[in-house]
């Protein structure tokens, strides 16, 4: 070792070996820094409304005793409940002194040479984690210090403070055993006599016979905890940092603190966590929808409600999704225990079936944790609260039948058979709603008929709008269509479930691809002139990444188009564009998709092979060369004569 590394060793030495005897010489006291995320709201509830009055009342009792207690006092309670927000606010008011007493979360911890050194951290602030590490590594070495004879290990500093007060939290999240956590308490208990608190979910400790009896010995005084929800939500609302969604929720505490006893949370960390989803949304809806009062309200009630479900795990996205129905089905069958039934029965008053906000929207909020400000704007601004009934289409109307006047209803049953006589809808998500209600209509003779005739009157509808070329063709990317999970537009379809509806929807989907198929011709013309125009865009048309430039990636458009003409319209092409065109066609073709969706372009890809084969055989060499690696791309994926024979067989 150098001179220069021993002297800068000596210095780090020298500086440890006065930091303690300062602790020695009493100039560092014992000290804990509780850190508060507000203001001490709990303790300035009144005691009549302080569920943890009990708690205060004891532990300011036996915090306070001059003489060695003999005991611990154990705080349990279940994980979330605010344990640690409640001992850290009673400390807090207790002691003006914040080194009165040190605090240890033993989460996590794996030894007694660990705790040893988060109470040496807690000794002084200067000893960040890093520093607090070091030292204890070096105490608990027992390694010898400038100006001191005898090694001095943390144990000797914890003899010497008796009457010092210890909190020890999160005892069931330390990797050690019951039998090892408690022994070294005891000794603060028996040996230093020590004030000592210790906070823990205790229904995780509670199953070994040992804990008991190690408990038994150390534990003088168990006290549960409760949810302390109002003075915690006064705190969790100084961290929202959006003022308006502060203030917002400030004004209708009196709701949320009744939602969250409706729904028997009791975990505080769900509170916060709902408060902070809120928070987001509250951001990404308009100033006209933060201003209707009722409507903020009543959406609020409906987020909190179902959060509270799915961050307890009651809920998942599967319930979310057609929670109408599934609540109806739970309904008419009395010995349905179905989850969602015991989490409409928990919150009185409150439809968790209320369409203001669709399923989709909740699942990305609550579920998946994306906030999309189209989404949010779109339900809201579909929803009775804000839509006017003169710009509400008739089929919404019906659905919203509950919500409107009667005859606004009668009138738009009305309006409803004279716009399907027109062909006025095409969109076949708003197709699949006007018939689902009809089924339901007919049932309920609000439409004459019966669900047969329905469904012959929706494949009549749908046929006339192929024919007249106004269905929308079946998207080769289906699974972004919007109509998924049972629902379209923000609103679950009705009768969703009934054979009946799914006949319409079968149809309607064979339909489109029949309509799809009718439109090649003109969409094989549009390419070719794409391909003289645009070479990007005509590979994009058919290998792109999805979207409205991405629209014939499944479908067999290219055997629209003679292979000799198309390869006539490539070889005209700049070289670089040859090139992009041929790359793009091995991209089309490779992964088996003769046999996923392009079985029908399966002829024209090897015709188009052997065309350009023919060719390079009379062509000069480096045309031929170009022409043989080209086609060697795409061909490579055009599965032999064998290959197509058991492929057939084996889809027959």
């Amino acid at each position: 070792m150098s001179i220069g590394e021993w002297n800068g060793r000596t210095i780090v030495w020298q500086r440890i070996n006065r930091l303690i005897k300062a602790v020695w010489n009493g100039r560092l006291i014992r000290q804990a820094r509780p850190v508060l995320d507000a203001p001490s709201a709990i303790g300035m509830l009144p005691e009549a409304v302080d569920p943890n009055r009990h708690v205060r009342e004891y532990l300011r009792y036996y915090l306070s005793l001059t003489r060695p207690p003999g005991y611990a006092v154990m705080i349990r309670g279940p994980w979330g409940i605010g344990k640690t927000f409640l001992i850290r606010q009673i400390l807090a008011q207790m002691f003006d002194d914040e080194k009165a007493y040190i605090y240890v979360s033993l989460y996590g911890v794996d030894n007694p040479s660990e705790i040893d050194t988060a109470i040496f951290a807690a000794t002084h602030p200067i000893l960040g984690s890093k520093a607090a590490k070091v030292v204890g590594r070096v105490l608990n070495a027992g390694l010898k210090f400038k100006g001191f004879e005898n090694p001095i290990t943390l144990r000797d500093f914890k003899r010497r403070t008796t009457g010092a007060i210890y909190v020890f939290d999160d005892i069931e999240r330390s990797s050690m055993s019951s039998d090892a956590i408690f022994g070294y308490i005891n000794q603060f208990v028996e040996h230093s006599e020590c004030r000592v608190v210790l906070v823990a979910n205790e229904a995780e400790l509670e199953s070994s016979d040992s804990y008991r009896r190690k408990r038994e010995k150390l534990v003088g005084q168990t006290i549960e905890a409760k949810s302390a929800v109002r003075g915690a939500l006064a705190a969790f609302l100084a961290d929202v940092a959006h003022t308006e969604a502060r203030d917002y929720l400030g004004s209708v505490e009196n709701h949320i603190i009744e939602l969250y006893e409706q729904g028997m949370v009791n975990n505080l960390r769900v509170l916060k966590q709902t408060l902070w989803d809120f928070e987001r949304f509250y951001q990404a809806i308009e100033p006209h929808h933060r201003q209707h009062a009722r409507a903020m309200l009543h959406v609020l009630h409906l987020l909190f409600s179902l959060s509270f479900e799915i961050k307890l795990g009651r809920l998942n996205a599967g319930h979310i999704r057609g929670r109408t129905d599934l609540w109806i089905a739970a309904m008419m069958d009395e010995k349905n225990d179905a989850p969602i039934k015991s989490s409409f029965d928990r919150y009185k008053g409150i439809d968790l079936s209320d369409t203001t906000l669709s399923d989709e929207l909740l699942i990305e909020l609550l579920v998946n944790g994306v906030i999309d400000d189209s989404l949010i704007k779109r339900d809201l601004d579909a929803s009775a609260w804000f839509l006017e009934p003169t710009d509400e289409p008739s089929w919404r109307t019906i659905w919203h039948r509950f919500e409107r006047d009667d005859g606004v209803v009668v009138a738009a049953i009305a309006a409803l058979q004279r716009e399907l006589a027109s062909l006025q809808y095409r969109d076949p998500g708003e197709i699949l709603h006007i018939f689902g209600m009809m089924l339901m209509m007919t049932d309920i003779n609000l439409l004459e008929g019966d669900r047969d005739g329905v469904v012959e009157s929706a494949k009549t509808y749908i046929v006339a709008l192929r024919q007249r070329g106004e269905l929308p063709p079946h998207n080769p990317n289906s699974f972004m269509e919007p109509i998924r999970d049972g629902a379209w537009g923000g609103l679950g379809f009705t009768d969703a479930r009934s054979d009946h509806f799914r006949l319409i929807y079968d149809f309607l989907g064979n339909q489109r691809q029949l309509a799809r198929i009718e439109r090649l011709p003109a969409l094989a013309a549009r390419l070719m002139k794409e391909l003289d125009r645009d070479p990007d865009l005509f590979c994009r048309r058919l290998v792109g990444h999805g979207g409205a430039g991405s629209d014939l990636i499944d479908g067999p458009v290219l055997r629209e188009i003679d292979p000799a003409e198309f390869l006539a319209a490539v070889l005209r092409q700049p070289a670089q564009a040859q090139y992009q065109v041929f790359h793009c066609l091995a991209s089309r073709y490779k992964g088996g998709a003769f046999c996923r969706g392009l079985e029908d372009e399966l002829r024209w890809a090897k015709s188009l092979r052997d065309a350009m084969l023919k060719l390079a055989e009379a062509s000069d060499p480096v045309p031929r060369n170009k022409l043989i690696v080209f086609a060697g791309w795409f061909g490579q994926h055009i599965p032999d004569d064998s290959e197509e024979a058991d492929a057939a067989t084996s889809s027959g």
